[in-house]
């Protein structure tokens, strides 16, 4: 077992921290006005622990918005786009099952 902070990567745009053969553990920040890439679809779950900032996050078309401490869990073949719209930096976890990258 490897222990790894995840607030090492803190700024890093994304970095995957663990993965087995059923899951994944990444984190990613994204600076203040700008988002994670294009929408995208994931064949495994995909779940996000919001660590620091403000989220909004669209899921099939709606948005929620999500702050630090926050849970969002985005089924298998779920449609998602994830962005900052706050002022600071948005921190978060994410794991994914099956790994994705």
């Amino acid at each position: 077992m490897k222990v790894a902070s995840i607030f090492d990567h803190k700024g890093e745009f994304f970095r995957v921290l663990h993965e087995t053969g059923r899951s994944q553990t990444a984190v990613m920040t994204i600076t203040s006005g700008r988002d994670a890439g294009p929408e995208e679809v994931h064949e495994g779950d995909q779940i996000i622990y919001i660590v620091e900032g403000q989220a909004a996050v669209r899921v099939d078309g709606k948005e929620h918005r999500a702050g630090q401490g926050s849970l969002l869990t985005i089924p298998a073949g779920t449609r998602h786009h994830v962005r900052n719209p706050g002022a600071t930096p948005l921190f978060f976890l994410t794991v994914y099952a099956p790994p994705e990258y």
